[in-house]
């Protein structure tokens, strides 16, 4: 079993290496650092490195290639690590100027269960990705404009899912998420719920589905991040997952 921030990092990691090459993807990709992978897609929230340092102590020759790889795209070189490693790690890191960067998430893991089905709360797969990514943008953003960053983040996290899913009530689509599988582990990710629809029970329904099928698809556990003691924290402890670490980032 690896630890969470490999599989994450494994997880998109694999998607980069099989995506397809054309003039507009020629500069994004993933490089190997240490148990992790530092990766790129140009102009969206996925620059940054992942799982670095969980086989072992980061080197300076480490750090020397994600500066590189970064560097290459005119980049500054982003790590976002679990708490532990960035402690162990922390003296190396601010020698060579590295300062905290961005807000904390909670990394939570359960073992994967087929739970039943809320009544109320309707889960189906979908294909279609532009249809699932105006959901998840409009369950982020509400009435807001959606920022290109967020919007083209949201178009590559739903061509990389293994499943998408689209939760209803009443007919009416009220939240939707995503799913990947990479070894054993189930990645829980880009979960998101209409305003009006917040507070009926759709998140725990979008966990609990998505758990449902990673049983199906042989995962024997399950991960996803949020923020740190915020409500979808609480929901996903009462669906059985366990804070197991908070990550951390930091930019040079």
């Amino acid at each position: 079993m690896i630890p969470a921030g490999r599989a994450e990092a494994a997880f998109w990691a694999a998607f980069l290496r099989n995506r397809n090459v054309d003039a507009g993807t020629a500069s994004d990709g993933a490089v190997a650092v240490a148990g992790g992978f530092a990766l790129c897609v140009l102009d969206t929230a996925l620059e940054y490195t992942v799982g670095a340092g969980t086989t072992r102590p980061l080197r300076p020759d480490d750090i020397d290639v994600v500066e590189a790889f970064y560097g290459k795209r005119r980049l500054p070189a982003r790590f976002e690590f679990d708490d532990a490693v960035l402690r162990r790690d922390e003296p190396m890191l601010r020698e060579r100027g590295y300062l905290d960067d961005g807000p904390v998430s909670a990394v939570l893991e359960a073992p994967v269960s087929a739970g039943d089905a809320t009544a109320d709360v309707e889960v189906r797969p979908t294909s279609d990705r532009r249809n699932w990514a105006e959901l998840i943008a409009r369950a982020t953003w509400g009435d807001e404009p959606v920022p290109p960053l967020a919007l083209r983040t949201t178009h590559i996290e739903a061509a990389a899912a293994q499943v998408l899913v689209i939760a209803s009530i009443a007919g009416e689509d009220a939240g939707g998420a995503a799913l990947g599988i990479v070894g054993d582990t189930a990645f829980l990710y880009a979960a998101g719920v209409v305003p009006a629809f917040r507070g009926r029970g759709v998140y725990g329904e979008l966990i609990a589905a998505r758990l449902r099928l990673a049983v199906e698809r042989g995962a024997e556990r399950a991960m996803l991040k949020t923020e740190p003691d915020a409500a979808a924290e609480r929901v996903a402890l009462r669906h059985g997952f366990t804070r197991t670490a908070l990550r951390r980032c930091v930019r040079r």
